[in-house]
């Protein structure tokens, strides 16, 4: 016994035809969110440099026992690298070093 479907495509083979068509878009769509999922985020550089007018130090230690930011008219007290962008703007401080040694020095 044969069907015939009168000429008329099947159900199924239409919905197959709609999805071949659309399988580049499927993909695209695909890969772009398993390139944001899967992406972790770059770590944040965690130096910071402070500046007391002649010398630039890497901070390391705690605030109060390896340097202070005391309030002044500065733009700011840490900087994100030597010669570098104020890390706090909000704040005008000023940078004063208490046990740092200079970048300079380190590398003697």
């Amino acid at each position: 016994m044969v069907c015939s479907t009168g000429g008329q495509p099947s159900l199924t083979k239409e919905i197959m035809e709609s999805i071949t068509k659309r399988l580049p878009v499927i993909a695209f769509v695909l890969a772009a969110f398993a390139a944001v999922a899967f992406t972790s985020p770059k770590e944040e550089a965690n130096q910071m440099y402070g500046f007391d007018g002649t010398d630039w130090y890497l901070i390391e230690g705690q605030e109060g026992v390896t340097y202070l930011c005391d309030q002044d008219t500065q733009p700011g007290c840490l900087f994100d690298a030597v010669n570098g962008n104020p890390v706090d703007t909000e704040i005008e401080r000023k940078f004063v070093n208490i046990s740092l040694v200079p970048i300079e020095d380190q590398k003697k």
